[in-house]
C-alpha cells in the first residue's frame, strides 16, 4: 500500500492544506459526536457513524468516526478485528478499505437480522386468533425494532451514493469493495423492507382481533341487557308501592308473574334470533340467507 491508515486518535497525520480545516474541525467536534454524521466534499468526505443497531435507545452509544481522502484513511472507533482483515488485503486505494471495511459490518449484520427473523417468524406462529396484552407489547416491540434496523443501515447507503459525489473522477463500480458493500446494502435494505411489512401486516391484524373481540364482549353486554329487560320491567312494576294492585291478591299472582317474564324473555329471545343478532360477528345476516339459498339450489339439483 502507498497510503496510510490511521486507527488511534493519538497518532500524528500530515495532512494536505486540501484537507487541513475540514480534518481539525473533524478532529475536535465529530470524533466526540454521538449521531451519524456525512459530510461530503470534493476528493473526501468525512463523519461518524452508528456502528451497532442494538445500542441505538442506550448510552453510550457505539459510534465510529472516518476520514477518507485519495492519500489516507483515519478510522476511530471501529473494532480492530475488522480493521485487521481488511488491511491484510493491502488495496490500492484508501477508498476501496473503507468500503471494504463496511462491507464486512454489515456481514456482521445478517446474524442480527437472521435472530430477528426467527423470532418474527416465531410471533407469526404462535397468532391463532387470540391477542393477549403481553402479544401486542411483543409486536410493537419487534416494530420498533425493525426501524432500528433501518436507522442503521440506511447510511450506509448514504455513504455509496456520497463515495460517487466526493470522488467523481473513480469509476467505483470498478472497485470490488465498493460493489461488494452495495450488494449488501441492498441486500439488508430488501429484507428490513420485507420485514416491516410484515410487522405493519402482524399489527393491523392483531388489532382487527382485538377489535372484533371487543364487540363480541360489547355484544354480548347487549344481549344480556335485552334480554334481563322483561325481568327488570315486570319486578318494577310489581315492587311499587300502591295499595291497589290486583296482582297481589291473585291466588296464583307469583306464577302470573313468572310466566309473564319467561314469555316476553322468549320473544324478546326470539326477535334476535330472527335477526340473527346472537350469533358470531364474523357471521353477517346476509351471509345466512345466502348459505339456505345455496343449500336449497344444491338439493334441488341432487333431485
Amino acid at each position: 500500500m502507498n497510503w496510510n491508515w490511521y486507527t488511534r486518535p493519538e497518532e500524528i497525520v500530515h495532512v494536505d492544506n486540501h484537507y487541513e480545516e475540514a480534518y481539525t474541525y473533524w478532529l475536535e467536534q465529530l470524533t466526540t459526536a454521538k449521531v451519524t454524521k456525512i459530510i461530503v466534499e470534493r476528493d473526501y468526505m468525512y463523519g461518524s457513524l452508528t456502528l451497532d443497531y442494538e445500542q441505538l435507545e442506550r448510552e453510550p452509544q457505539k459510534i465510529g468516526h472516518y476520514f477518507v481522502t485519495r492519500d489516507f484513511l483515519w478510522t476511530i472507533g471501529f473494532d480492530e478485528l475488522y480493521c485487521e482483515t481488511v488491511a491484510a488485503k493491502q488495496y490500492d486505494s484508501p477508498i476501496e478499505a473503507f468500503y471494504d471495511l463496511l462491507s464486512e459490518k454489515m456481514d456482521y449484520y445478517f446474524h442480527g437480522i437472521d435472530e430477528y427473523e426467527e423470532r418474527l417468524m416465531m410471533t407469526q406462529r404462535e397468532m391463532s386468533g387470540q391477542v393477549p396484552p403481553e402479544f401486542m407489547n411483543e409486536i410493537f416491540g419487534l416494530r420498533n425494532e425493525i426501524e432500528r434496523w433501518s436507522d442503521t443501515v440506511v447510511p450506509y447507503r448514504e455513504l455509496l451514493m456520497a463515495g460517487r459525489e466526493a470522488f467523481l473522477d473513480v469509476d467505483l463500480d470498478e472497485l470490488n469493495a465498493y460493489r461488494l458493500a452495495t450488494y449488501r446494502v441492498d441486500r439488508l435494505l430488501t429484507l428490513i423492507e420485507h420485514y416491516q411489512e410484515d410487522v405493519i401486516a402482524l399489527t393491523d391484524l392483531a388489532s382487527t382481533l382485538s377489535n372484533f373481540r371487543g364487540n363480541e364482549i360489547m355484544k354480548a353486554l347487549t344481549v344480556f341487557t335485552a334480554l334481563t329487560t322483561p325481568v327488570v320491567a315486570f319486578g318494577a312494576i310489581w315492587g311499587m308501592n300502591f295499595k291497589a294492585m290486583p296482582e297481589l291478591k291473585w291466588p296464583l299472582g307469583y306464577l302470573f308473574a313468572w310466566v309473564m317474564i319467561m314469555l316476553f324473555t322468549g320473544l324478546v329471545y326470539a326477535w334476535l334470533k330472527r335477526k340473527n343478532w346472537i350469533g358470531s360477528l364474523l357471521q353477517f345476516p346476509n351471509q345466512v340467507h345466502n348459505q339456505k339459498r345455496l343449500e336449497k339450489q344444491r338439493k334441488k339439483r341432487k333431485q
